[in-house]
């Protein structure tokens, strides 16, 4: 127990777990002398699903549907010109994790049932602020993803809550789907936020 509170100051603050910032780890990472030119061909991209929805454009459709049809899947179809496969994976928040915490200190957006159907809202950010819009679009997105057909060599794995839905007809759970693929193959890419805002 410390002095004046049952936590040491450097896990808690006033009884709930402190939050660090991830900038400053970039203090302990040295830029690399050269950097390397990518493959102009990739085995697998993998991209945060949150990060896509977040970088696409939202104003040019003008429902839910219309945005996977035009949007999003068109995404992934980009990506496999340069790529045999493309994985999506979204947030998972599970209750009493860190990450769970964390979204309980954001702000609260504006709630709006996701159908097909439903019209776009104007304000995109914040309706992303809301965890329950979020959780039914990911849902909504996987659907059509998952229902799309693509190119018979191609893949496209994204994941459903604990499970990865697949275009080749094929469900898995997520360590099965992503880990051996991960280990087998060297020429992966990970795809993070800074990388999906300039696609």
């Amino acid at each position: 127990m410390h002095e004046n509170q049952p936590y040491p100051p450097s896990l808690s603050e006033f009884g709930k777990l402190r939050f660090g910032k991830t900038s400053y780890l970039l203090t302990c990472v040295k830029p690399a002398s050269t950097k390397p030119d990518p493959p102009p061909l990739f085995d697998c991209k993998i991209f945060d699903g949150a990060a896509v929805v977040h970088a696409l454009p939202s104003t040019t459709v003008s429902t839910f549907d219309s945005h996977a049809e035009n949007v999003f899947i068109p995404f992934s179809l980009n990506h496999l010109q340069s790529s045999k496969r493309v994985d999506i994976v979204w947030d998972v928040y599970k209750a009493n994790s860190i990450k769970d915490s964390t979204r309980e200190k954001r702000v609260k957006g504006q709630r709006r049932k996701v159908t097909g159907d439903t019209k776009i809202p104007p304000n995109w950010k914040a309706f992303l602020q809301d965890n329950t819009n979020k959780k039914e679009l990911f849902a909504l997105l996987t659907s059509r993803v998952s229902n799309f057909h693509f190119s018979e060599n191609k893949e496209v794995n994204i994941t459903s809550d604990e499970r990865v839905v697949s275009s080749i007809g094929q469900s898995t759970d997520i360590q099965r789907c992503v880990g051996p693929w991960v280990s087998r193959h060297k020429n992966c890419c990970t795809c993070s936020t800074r990388v999906e805002q300039r696609m």
